[in-house]
């Protein structure tokens, strides 16, 4: 998948973003075809998609908790599959899904 094509010979192109050339909106970069050699501009816009997502929880309802996969198993937190909530499993989610407690603690 290419950036852009050469306005020239149509050949695709990547753009050079080395050390973060090329990202600054509203600016006209330069940048040589590898193909036909000739140069060209180009700008750069930058567009933003948003997902949303029911979040129950945070309309009264309670939170949907599993336990995160980690490793170590004791460092397992009880996080929310709605929203970003995360707090440490009780006695009873520990011995339900078989989290053992950190033998350093």
């Amino acid at each position: 998948m290419s950036d852009v094509e050469c306005p020239y010979c149509g050949s695709e192109q990547e753009i050079n973003h080395d050390d973060g050339y090329g990202y600054e909106e509203s600016t006209r970069h330069e940048q040589e075809c590898r193909d036909c050699e000739k140069e060209f501009t180009f700008t750069t816009s930058i567009m933003f998609l948003y997902d949303a997502e029911k979040a129950p929880c945070l309309n009264g309802e309670d939170h949907k908790l599993k336990p995160s996969n980690t490793a170590p198993k004791f460092y397992t937190k009880m996080c929310c599959e709605w929203c970003d909530f995360r707090r440490v499993p009780t006695e009873e989610e520990r011995k339900e899904f078989d989290i053992p407690v950190n033998p350093n603690s």
